[in-house]
């Protein structure tokens, strides 16, 4: 069971004014190293094993694998896989929700260091869990095209534009090991183009071409930090060209008293 010491609330988590607007103008911002060494060591043994436990159940149904535009996709234990998409691939890609598989991962999510931002970005003094997601990419690890969040979300939430998400690095992210790639002020846009000739999954990728957006930067930070950001900034991945996995985990958050994202059951509150 992963264990992490206790995180006493306190002011040095709460929103700075530089944060908050480059959140709002950007739509993103970063906090680095908020982890120590022991704890991401802690982290990362949690979710190797659970990928371990998921591999050796996958499978187990074949009524609960899908393929969508030739990717598998699987639901294992009640949560949904996405495998890596090489053909016959045993590495997880990412699996949402991973919270129910780790008692100190699931604490995880109300840690002060990652909800008490999150909050300020949405100008919440209250949040629930909204969605969590733990993201794969072993060597080889493909890429994740341009997208936006918030049309993936639009199926079933009718606040989408009230929603933070925070991207832990559990390990060192670098433009080799396809870190998080980001297109600043792009959440101001609106709902952008997608691909709507390109199957199920491309109606849900950003279509870029002819848009007036700024460049992309790619966000290289130490194992340990936060990345925040806006639904509806659009962001991408490149395949792990290095030989060491890059994790990372995803909370997104939302106004407290709304129930969890494809869940029935009552909100989660946090804090």
């Amino acid at each position: 069971m992963t264990k992490l010491p206790p995180v006493s609330l306190d002011s040095k988590w709460v929103l700075t004014a530089a944060e908050r607007e480059r959140y709002a103008s950007d739509g993103f911002f970063v906090r680095e190293a908020l982890f120590s060494t022991d704890e991401l060591e802690t982290l990362r043994d949690g979710v190797e094993r659970i990928h371990a436990r998921i591999e050796k159940e996958a499978g187990a149904d074949p009524a609960a694998v899908e393929r969508i535009d030739g990717l598998r996709f699987e639901t294992v234990l009640g949560s949904t896989v996405k495998w890596e998409w090489a053909e016959g691939s045993n590495e997880i890609r990412s699996m949402e929700p991973f919270h129910p598989f780790d008692r100190g991962l699931d604490r995880l999510l109300e840690d002060p260091r990652l909800w008490v931002p999150a909050a300020g970005a949405m100008g919440e003094d209250a949040v629930s869990l909204f969605t969590d997601k733990l993201n794969f990419k072993r060597p080889g690890g493909s890429p994740f095209p341009w997208h936006q969040d918030t049309p993936y979300w639009a199926f079933g939430c009718d606040h989408v534009d009230r929603l933070s998400s925070v991207q832990l690095y559990l390990d060192e992210g670098t433009e080799e090991n396809g870190c998080l790639w980001v297109i600043p002020g792009s959440h101001t846009k609106g709902r952008l183009p997608t691909f709507d000739d390109r199957g199920v999954i491309g109606r849900l990728y950003s279509d870029l071409d002819g848009l007036d957006l700024a460049d992309p930067i790619s966000l290289e930070a130490p194992a340990g930090s936060a990345i925040y950001f806006h639904g509806a900034v659009v962001h991408g991945s490149q395949t792990n060209q290095s030989s060491e996995s890059r994790r990372a985990l995803v909370i997104t958050y939302q106004p407290a008293g709304h129930p969890r994202w494809r869940s029935d059951g009552a909100a989660r509150p946090i804090g």
